[in-house]
């Protein structure tokens, strides 16, 4: 997932970002830290960013007003998520516990548009994600179930809703749909990309070069600032207001426990299932959790040794980016582009190009091993050798 830098940048970005203190990604070196507590130290640009920001805050809001005139669901769904992430206001740094009338209201408008959208209604599902205090989870699950009934996605959050209600007979019946689905559609990609075509419409200030400087430092960019790096920030950190399956009851049926008593059928439906959610790019989350338990399930046969090293060249990659996102000695700074193909072609895509702007191989070399230990278990033996 993304590194920690833009992570805490991103909870930063809902309001004035930068002129609350900044905090540092546990992955800095001692250097950088210094560089990084002297910039937020220094009152020249603590005052420049205070007016950057309210000024940054302003032509959001303008714009998003105007996205949300135009009244389609999707406008209203993307101008009330980029309200909460950037046209709130905080009070002594503390998170509103009701959403902000302006994001409530379209929300709630998108809600109640017809024909009724799926985003809207897979964004209500998860409890509108602090968009709305009015929600209706179940009734937009339940639409969610007629619109798609064979994306696996919908089925794993209906399994979920049922195991929460505690209804076995209703949640088997939703672990038998998921494992048969043709799909996989967590609908990540499609709102990344809704909400980074909204946000590029917002006419940003200029940035100064001292405050480009020191945002870059923020950041962890090894390069300075743009007010696109601004926006990309908080965009991805927004999406991780967007609903994801839980994967809990699919880890519990597909225990190597559970197969084994369960027998040959249970073993089958869990692959079939975690096959699609290893194609899942979107984000890490669904391939990180399901390539180890395919490795374990299939075994020593032939698909055991491929989808072994599968998980290889996806810690490959995972590992070199985690090492290289904001490196103080990356060639060329992180990339203007990242947010962009994160929010575009998915989060696994934009690790690959990152690999590829840094001049790292896209395959790992024969021989090479995951510095986790899990992982190189996995890799070397298919099994995790007790360690998770």
């Amino acid at each position: 997932m993304l590194s920690l830098a833009l992570c805490m940048a991103s909870l930063s970005a809902r309001s004035e970002p930068l002129s609350t203190e900044p905090a540092p990604a546990a992955g800095f070196s001692g250097k950088q830290l210094a560089e990084f507590q002297r910039l937020a130290n220094d009152p020249q640009i603590k005052r420049a960013n205070d007016a950057w920001t309210r000024a940054s805050q302003e032509a959001t809001r303008q714009h998003l007003r105007k996205v949300a005139a135009s009244g389609d669901a999707r406008s209203l769904l993307a101008a009330s998520m980029l309200w909460f992430g950037f046209g709130g206001t905080l009070e002594e740094g503390v998170l509103p516990v009701a959403p902000a009338p302006e994001a409530r209201a379209w929300f709630d408008a998108a809600r109640s548009a017809r024909p009724r959208d799926v985003l809207v209604a897979w964004m209500e599902a998860s409890d509108c994600a602090g968009l709305s205090d009015s929600c209706n989870p179940r009734e937009a699950l339940q639409f969610l179930l007629q619109a798609e009934p064979h994306n696996a996605a919908v089925q794993l959050l209906a399994l979920a809703d049922a195991d929460r209600r505690g209804d076995r007979k209703a949640a088997e019946g939703y672990w038998q749909a998921s494992t048969l689905a043709p799909v996989y559609q967590p609908h990540a990609l499609e709102i990344g990309r809704l909400l980074h075509a909204t946000m590029a419409g917002v006419q940003q200030p200029p940035l100064d070069p001292r405050l480009a400087q020191a945002m870059g430092v923020w950041f962890g960019l090894n390069r300075p600032a743009t007010a696109q790096d601004y926006g990309d920030v908080g965009v991805i950190g927004l999406s991780a207001a967007v609903a994801m399956p839980g994967f809990l009851p699919v880890s519990r049926q597909c225990r190597a426990e559970a197969v084994a008593l369960a027998g040959s059928a249970r073993q089958a439906e869990c692959i079939r299932l975690l096959v699609l959610l290893a194609a899942d790019e979107s984000t890490l989350l669904a391939p990180m959790f399901a390539l180890p338990k395919l490795v374990e399930l299939s075994g020593d046969s032939a698909e055991g040794l491929a989808w072994r090293e599968q998980l290889r060249q996806f810690q490959w990659v995972y590992e070199n980016a985690q090492q290289r996102m904001f490196a103080a000695n990356s060639s060329g700074g992180h990339p203007r582009e990242y947010g962009t193909w994160f929010m575009t072609e998915g989060e696994l895509s934009a690790m690959r190009r990152l690999l590829s702007h840094q001049g790292v191989p896209a395959q790992a070399p024969p021989g090479w091993l995951p510095a986790n230990a899990r992982y190189r278990a996995l890799v070397s033996t298919g099994r995790d050798g007790g360690n998770h």
